[in-house]
């Protein structure tokens, strides 16, 4: 068994004046802060595009050396927009194997230190440099033309997916580590500044930094567990969206929930890849938790919220609006799901949460991790 013991997150934001491991140190701090630990076993640590705006190699021995806590072996992982779920996964395995016991992942990046145009450009590195970003079409584009194929074929109207935005803004309100923490109105998202039409800004994620710590454990290394990792899965799937066989299809992500069996199953709770709207719905079908073309009037319906019917989606605020500090992002989504299911999810909760799902996905989906959690 591998147990979530102890997470802490710093809210996301633009902290110019921080460093990636004055980042990692404050979540570490809150993670651990009532913990009776005397060493970590292994140190992992996910980045992706620190790398780029503050070149630092060995990131994970320098962090671990930071951290005033014997660390006996540090690694990193970099996997893109799954660089997060890529170190639960290490991490995971480290436990399962018994070469540890105690292993602490961080998730950290900065996106803020140099202006937006240059950030974008190096964001250009998360998608196929071969084929998808030698056309600097930027990161919209593509998704905005999945985004009108789904309203072309299923027949959905462009205010019917403003409601995805809005639910995440509505859930980001009352999260204290979310960056965009106000409310929107469906209507505000359409008439927003366009950026790749029909996406607008108000259909993208922000730019920040962030960093979160989660401390995993085999049995009775520490009292409570907030939740138990019951199984993590990943896939890599087509570059290019243009070497799909059914382009709103994630067919790799199909593959691993019929895998899973999650739309056989309950799941209660959900935080999964919605870097833009579309992204979110397509992964919401792909997994088989909404049926083909449905998932936007499912969402405007209130199926995916609070009180409806189905698993509470992106009670954070998702990447929309909690933010999503990239490598950083699938240790939050695991983080907030443990504190789901332990019921001390500091937002909107969904109550006597037992099961909840962790999804992220790179790109266009060049890869997918799915972390499965059970509450304790």
């Amino acid at each position: 068994m591998v147990y979530v013991s102890k997470v802490g997150m710093v809210k996301i934001g633009r902290h110019y004046e921080k460093s990636p491991r004055d980042l990692a140190f404050e979540a570490v701090r809150e993670a651990l802060a009532d913990a009776d630990i005397d060493s970590i076993d292994y140190l992992v640590v996910a980045s992706s595009l620190t790398y780029m705006q503050s070149p630092q190699l060995d990131l994970a021995a320098y962090i671990g050396s930071s951290l005033g806590l014997p660390v006996k072996s540090a690694l990193a992982v970099e996997a893109g927009e799954n660089s997060g779920l890529a170190a639960i996964e290490v991490a995971v395995n480290l436990i399962r194997s018994h070469a540890a016991e105690k292993v602490l992942v961080i998730g950290v990046d900065k996106l803020t230190d140099y202006p937006s145009g240059p950030t974008y450009e190096m964001l250009e590195a998360l998608y196929d440099t071969e084929s998808d970003a030698i056309y600097r079409i930027g990161h919209a584009a593509p998704l905005a033309m999945l985004m009108r194929i789904y309203m072309e074929k299923y027949g959905i109207d462009r205010n019917t997916l403003a409601y995805w935005p809005a639910m995440m803004h509505a859930h980001a309100k009352e999260n204290p580590y979310a960056m965009l923490r106000f409310a929107i109105k469906p209507e505000k998202v359409t008439t927003a500044m366009p950026i790749a039409d029909p996406i607008t800004l108000l259909d993208a994620y922000p730019l920040g930094d962030g960093a979160a710590a989660i401390l995993l454990t085999s049995e009775d290394q520490v009292g409570d567990h907030l939740a138990r990792i019951k199984e993590v899965a990943g896939a890599v799937g087509m570059p290019s969206i243009a070497l799909r066989d059914d382009p709103l299809m994630l067919e790799h992500v199909a593959k691993l929930s019929n895998e899973l069996n999650l739309s056989e199953e309950k799941v209660d709770v959900i935080e999964l890849h919605d870097n833009f709207t579309i992204m979110g719905l397509l992964l919401l079908e792909s997994l088989g938790l909404a049926p083909r073309g449905k998932a936007a009037e499912l969402v405007a319906a209130g199926y995916f919220d609070v009180d409806g019917e189905g698993p509470l989606v992106n009670a954070s605020g998702g990447l929309k609006a909690r933010g999503h500090p990239i490598g950083a992002t699938g240790v939050y989504m695991v983080a907030e799901v443990a504190l789901q299911l332990a019921g001390k999810f500091p937002g909107v909760k969904r109550p006597g949460a037992e099961k909840g799902l962790a999804v992220g996905v790179n790109a266009h989906g060049s890869s997918t991790r799915i972390v499965v959690m059970e509450s304790v």
